[in-house]
């Protein structure tokens, strides 16, 4: 007697019952593969908290890091994603109205969730968008097949939930293409493109080059300084000092401040100054003060205090904006010369682990276990150079000692949290040259 297995043309996924050609099985396995993917770009439009239409073009790897651009009211600003913090580099018009515009001009700034509407580092993230999708159309029950259409030319299914509009590729491997409603936050409307590994590359890349102008750290949107009282000044024929007592609202932490201000008169600039940076405490308040001693002013000062001039001549304006300064992301301490990424872990299990994974890559044949000492000297000696960049790998974000090995491009990539060995192998040529680049620019 023969027994033959019966296969019903469903099964569960997750404990959700989906038929094999089910629309829902084909988004389901779209989100799969958004959600393993080791990079995606994302671009399209979204409405700020202020009801503003933004367009994004972004890239972030499976760790959630990456870069791109924001554009508002047709102003541009590039746009960077580290650390889980999102920072943003715009001319003063992209900022306005914000009182802190001309502070924030073309300067890094740590910005909230309200600024774009969404947290790029956390709902952009490869594996929370394939969470995301999936939650929202997974489980749909849909009768039949969606009809064919095109996106871009790609030929798509199109899918509905209270989310919004899903299109999924209609030819393996699913793909999710774009959506459209409030599935990332107010009427988004954007693309998705799981990008190759040389494009991936390049986004870790383009994190590497831009981390060191972040070293000293940056303006941080998310706190909101106030003056207690007045702004004083004090000005001579040198000089006018500006000063405001700057309160900090959190009763946890302490925060940097840094005071932007202004002297007018008759509507006309004559100079602007930038204190140093100053600490306040928790739930206290603190002067701080900067000092215009621009031309302009001692003409006006000399002009104003001659002999004869009118009392009202001597009648100025002074104005100025408190911004909090949030400190480098803990990235910054990978690059080289950085004094963090020290603590390394070349655990024996790890060594294995990667042996096992990417020794028959670099060997061209499957090794030895006597070649195990080999291959742990090999990630020992890269992992003593110079030349490291913060990467990323499997999902993590790492540290990649890039080296030569065997006359060969080697790497060796460390969590950058618990220095535990996560990857060891020959990159791509498209690797090597993106990890060239990023040591070079360093």
């Amino acid at each position: 007697m023969t027994l033959a297995l019966v296969v019903a043309g469903c099964s569960p996924i997750d404990g959700k019952m989906v038929s094999y050609d089910s629309v829902a099985n084909h988004v389901r396995i779209a989100a799969s593969n958004l959600g393993q993917a080791n990079g995606v770009r994302v671009n399209g439009t979204l409405q700020d908290d202020r009801g503003e239409e933004l367009a994004i073009d972004v890239r972030l790897n499976g760790a959630g890091e990456g870069a791109g651009k924001i554009r508002r009211n047709g102003i541009a600003a590039a746009a960077l994603v580290v650390d889980s913090m999102t920072y943003v580099k715009a001319p003063s018009a992209w900022w306005a109205p914000d009182s802190r515009a001309d502070t924030y001009d073309n300067v890094w700034v740590a910005v909230a969730e309200t600024t774009i509407g969404f947290d790029l580092a956390r709902k952009l993230k490869p594996d929370a968008l394939g969470a995301l999708v999936d939650d929202a159309f997974g489980s749909l029950q849909i009768e039949g097949m969606p009809p064919v259409t095109e996106v871009d030319k790609m030929p798509v299914r199109k899918v509905e939930a209270s989310a919004g509009t899903l299109w999924v590729t209609a030819e393996k491997p699913y793909r999710v293409v774009r959506t459209e409603g409030s599935l990332l936050g107010k009427q988004t409307a954007v693309n998705f493109t799981i990008t190759a590994p040389g494009a991936t590359a390049l986004i870790a890349r383009d994190v590497a080059l831009g981390l060191p102008a972040l070293r000293t750290g940056s303006y941080d949107a998310h706190a909101s300084l106030r003056f207690d009282g007045a702004l004083r000044s004090a000005c001579d024929a040198q000089g006018c000092t500006v000063t405001g007592r700057v309160r900090n609202p959190s009763a946890e932490e302490p925060v940097t401040a840094v005071l932007d201000g202004k002297v007018s008169a008759d509507r006309t600039v004559l100079g602007r100054c930038r204190s140093g940076r100053e600490t306040v405490p928790a739930s206290a308040a603190a002067d701080v003060s900067c000092r215009v001693t621009t031309a302009a002013w001692r003409s006006f000062f000399a002009s104003a205090a001659s002999s004869g001039a009118p009392a009202t001549s001597m009648k100025y304006q002074v104005a100025a904006s408190a911004s909090a300064v949030s400190p480098a992301p803990v990235a910054t301490t990978c690059l080289r010369g950085g004094k963090g990424c020290g603590d390394l872990d070349l655990d024996d299990g790890d060594v294995l682990e990667t042996f096992d994974r990417s020794g028959a890559a670099w060997y061209d044949r499957t090794p030895a276990d006597s070649e195990l000492p080999d291959w742990r000297k090999m990630i020992e000696e890269t992992a003593a150079g110079a030349d490291r960049v913060p990467w990323a790998s499997d999902g993590k974000p790492t540290v990649a000692y890039y080296g030569t090995q065997r006359g060969r491009p080697f790497v060796a990539q460390f969590d950058r949290e618990d220095g535990k060995l996560v990857a060891a192998y020959g990159p791509s040529t498209d690797e090597a040259t993106a990890l060239r680049q990023a040591v070079s620019g360093m």
